[in-house]
């Protein structure tokens, strides 16, 4: 984010504490309108957790050298377990810790927005799916310095599907210029809706504005769709795939990709290529510098309730996808950000729902992805082919 944010890699802000927190310009990013990607990602194994986390989401925290995790879904004590606790993964030690505290509302659903506010760099969670199996509109916040957890009661998040239900952002978060952008969502009959429906609508949230008045409306998505994809590059905002609910009855992933460069005019589908494959339920990871500057990487691609491992790349300059590897443990609804590797920056991904038992089980794994030069391999693109059946948030 991180999956939703643009790093400058090797780079330290002290002011801002989080890399994520301050964008940076795409450099060096070449237009690639053949085939072959300009540079490819390997992934290795990293350090597992002792927890089996999915529909989650991490944020490297640069002053404390940690990634934070604000609770998850979990397999173990039932196939629906939402587990509130708050860990650390320490990048020095590569250990996990349990911090003692848990979210005063445990969900699954979330991605992390990394804000600075007047007690401090807070990481923000907007709504999510709590342990009911209930969409609720809970703002959280946890502060990494001083360990303390709180909900924003005078501001809770806005965003409704068209009949007024709550609506699951999921990951489809974005941070820029100290603002959490929110795109899209769904609600399901399932969490007392109506129907099955999906969101269109943008929400902007300033965690410095005064008390509520902290959220505002931006352009609505072109395609109405929840768990969105989200990445930060040139100053654009990229809503990445996702899933539809067409007829109000299962979850559909679509390839389509749009843009929006705040804070004016709106949402740009026609001109920004779509993914080459049908995606959710992942992470993004745009890069500033090194091989892949320029690029958004795209680790893998859920295909609810399925995957694929395919590494999809996205050429900003070109406006064109590439395919540049493959990870190595199939799964979807993972936690993601950057970490320091060798003094590099590099995408690591933990947890998400794995392929041994039919992506019902949580699993334990992580992967770090290294960029480097296109080594003239060549990777299929593989296509999920299994029925995705009801609905499940």
């Amino acid at each position: 984010m991180k999956s939703r944010r643009l790093y400058v890699l090797g780079l330290v802000v002290a002011t801002v504490l989080v890399l994520s927190a301050i964008p940076a310009s795409a450099a060096g990013g070449h237009a690639n309108t053949g085939k072959r990607p300009l540079a490819s990602v390997s992934w290795q194994f990293g350090v597992s957790s002792p927890f089996n986390g999915t529909r989650f989401d991490g944020e490297y925290v640069a002053a404390q050298n940690r990634v934070y995790f604000l609770g998850f879904r979990s397999s173990t004590g039932g196939v629906d377990s939402t587990d509130g606790s708050i860990w650390y993964y320490d990048v020095a030690t590569q250990t996990y810790v349990d911090t003692t505290k848990d979210m005063p509302v445990p969900v699954s659903n979330y991605e992390i927005a990394a804000l600075n506010d007047s007690h401090g760099l807070g990481l923000y969670i907007f709504g999510g799916r709590d342990a009911n199996a209930i969409i609720v509109n809970t703002v959280q916040v946890y502060y990494p310095a001083t360990n303390q957890v709180f909900v924003m009661g005078s501001d809770p998040w806005p965003g409704t599907t068209p009949s007024g239900c709550v609506s699951l952002p999921a990951m489809g978060v974005a941070t820029l210029a100290n603002r959490a952008f929110v795109m899209g969502g769904v609600n399901f009959l399932a969490s007392q809706c109506t129907l099955d429906e999906s969101s269109a609508q943008t929400w902007i949230f300033n965690p410095n504005a005064p008390a509520g008045s902290r959220w505002s409306a931006g352009p609505a998505l072109n395609l109405a769709r929840g768990y969105i994809t989200a990445a930060v590059a040139s100053g654009r905002i990229f809503a990445i795939g996702g899933d539809t609910t067409p007829g109000g009855s299962i979850l559909t992933p679509v390839q389509t990709v749009e843009a929006w460069n705040p804070p004016g005019g709106g949402w740009n589908d026609a001109a920004v290529k779509d993914i080459p494959l049908p995606c959710d339920e992942t992470q993004a990871f745009a890069f500033a510098s090194g091989p892949l500057a320029g690029n958004i990487v795209v680790p893998n691609c859920g295909q609810w309730p399925n995957a694929v491992a395919n590494t999809l790349i996205y050429n900003v300059a070109g406006n064109s996808w590439t395919q540049g590897g493959a990870i190595n443990d199939l799964r979807r609804n993972e936690a993601g950000t950057f970490i320091p590797v060798a003094g590099k920056f590099r995408p690591f991904i933990l947890g998400g729902y794995g392929a041994a038992s039919s992506y019902i089980d949580s699993i334990f794994t992580s992967e770090i992805g290294t960029p480097g030069p296109f080594n003239g391999r060549d990777w299929p693109l593989q296509h999920s082919t299994a029925s995705s059946g009801a609905t499940t948030t």
